[in-house]
């Protein structure tokens, strides 16, 4: 299987940084319970294909990437590899996400894995979308 990796130095793979930059806004969303509410008009990482944040703190559990994908749909998924719990990014132009170690393992929109060291699925979160809001059931 040919896998798309996105481009990025050997330091960056080593260390693990991911191609998604830094947390989302935290004014733009919040947390109520086990639901995560993100208001899209002010998170503009959101309103373009591929564009994607990561949302750390407020009580969560585990950090999250949400995606605008490929699909033209938002995806939430436990923003860890199940490998080595490195990120992960999406890789536009293939409706994947990918852990940004050396590893690159790979997993659909729906969490199966596709490629790499991974052997398990990485978690993904039910997500709906109301009037500007993005609505991500943990």
């Amino acid at each position: 299987m040919s896998v798309r990796k996105l481009d990025r130095n050997i330091f960056q793979r080593l260390l693990g940084i991911p191609a998604t930059g830094k947390p989302g806004n935290p004014e733009s969303w919040n947390v109520d319970g086990r639901r995560v509410v993100i208001d899209t008009a002010t998170m503009p990482e959101l309103q373009r294909k591929n564009g994607a944040v990561r949302l750390e703190g407020k009580g969560l559990e585990a950090p999250v990437l949400v995606i605008n994908g490929d699909d033209g749909l938002f995806h939430a998924f436990r923003n860890r590899c199940p490998h080595g719990k490195r990120s992960l990014d999406p890789v536009p132009g293939t409706g994947t996400i990918q852990c940004c170690s050396v590893g690159t393992s790979t997993f659909g929109y729906d969490g199966s894995h596709q490629h790499g060291p991974a052997k398990q699925p990485v978690v993904v979160y039910p997500v709906s979308y109301d009037e500007g809001r993005i609505i991500i059931m943990l």
